[in-house]
């Protein structure tokens, strides 16, 4: 099969501020848990939450920068900034265009916004773009979700972690690179997971701050949550790998969302996937949304030593209910 053309030149990744202990947390909010649960269970040690004054494009700018000069890359050779968030800077403007003007870039700048399938939604538009006459085009993901946590649902509490990853994307051989990328929508979850408040839906007045309905906030049942996000996943993952031919298994790393390491590996049980081939990073960064999968892909380019040929399947769901998958080949 013939891949889109596309390839990966840098990557870079970002974790604001110090680093916040489950005791910290826990103090901080005043929650009836246990430390070792959060780590054992959740499979998170500890969490970055930004300082007072950063914001998620700040956060997305130092990945982008890092992503750059491994890419050897100049700002004004870009032709396209895209960014996947749900906790943009602003209400009505890209975040993306903070970072172009942190980054000295003169190319379109824009975000995506799909909670923690951004980044892979970010992904398929760069990559029809490259496929369709662009040089090189800068991808981040990047959410700051310790803004958004409230009392009113403290499961997600010890969970939310701010991060930022980036990649800069040029074209390459048809035979290798991004070989097939899937995204998947379904608006019944519209409602049942999300920041009630602060939207054009429900406006922020006093009474929505009283109330909680700032922070992240999950009506649906748990358990029917887990079952959505692991069948969609599961048919993503194997959407992708079947068109290049192969079984999820067979792939040589595994990039999926962080959500918990429950869910993580209901995942990787229902692909077939050994979980020596999943990039973990939720211990060090927690569920960090868009931030996710480029920050820990990253990691493998740091901490693996890849070789051409070799497979990437990056993978992710949840609220929207949205989630998307994308096929990677090393290149020479």
């Amino acid at each position: 099969m013939k891949g889109w053309g596309v390839k990966i030149i840098g990557t870079g990744g970002h974790l604001p501020g110090k680093p916040v202990t489950n005791q910290e947390v826990i103090d901080a909010w005043d929650l009836d848990l246990d430390p070792e649960y959060i780590e054992k269970v959740v499979g998170i040690t500890t969490r970055h939450w930004a300082d007072e004054g950063t914001g998620t494009s700040h956060m997305a700018a130092e990945a982008c920068k890092i992503a750059m000069e491994r890419a050897n890359i100049k700002p004004e050779q870009l032709d396209r900034i895209i960014l996947g968030t749900g906790t943009a800077d602003y209400t009505s403007l890209a975040a993306a265009g903070r970072i172009q003007h942190i980054l000295g870039a003169t190319c379109p700048a824009e975000d995506t916004v799909n909670a923690c399938a951004s980044f892979v939604y970010a992904l398929d538009r760069a990559v029809r773009l490259l496929a369709t006459g662009a040089e090189y085009v800068l991808v981040a993901g990047a959410d700051i979700k310790s803004r958004f946590l409230t009392k009113k649902d403290e499961r997600f509490i010890p969970v939310f972690g701010d991060g930022a990853g980036a990649v800069v994307l040029s074209k390459c051989s048809t035979e290798e690179g991004f070989m097939e990328i899937a995204l998947w929508q379904d608006g019944y979850g519209i409602d049942k997971l999300n920041v009630p408040a602060g939207g054009s839906l429900i406006p922020p007045t006093h009474k929505t701050l009283d109330d909680g309905l700032h922070g992240t906030i999950m009506t649906i049942d748990s358990k029917e949550f887990l079952q959505r996000a692991v069948a969609v996943m599961k048919n993503l993952g194997e959407k992708v790998c079947s068109s290049y031919g192969i079984k999820p298994g067979d792939v040589d790393y595994f990039v999926m969302h962080q959500a918990n390491m429950y869910v993580m590996k209901k995942v990787a049980e229902a692909l077939e996937i050994p979980l020596e081939k999943m990039e973990v990073t939720i211990d060090i960064m927690g569920n960090s949304m868009a931030g996710t999968i480029p920050f820990t892909l990253n990691s493998v380019y740091e901490k693996r030593d890849l070789k051409p040929g070799q497979t990437i399947l990056m993978l992710t769901a949840g609220a929207g209910f949205s989630g998307g998958s994308a096929l990677y080949v090393v290149p020479e």
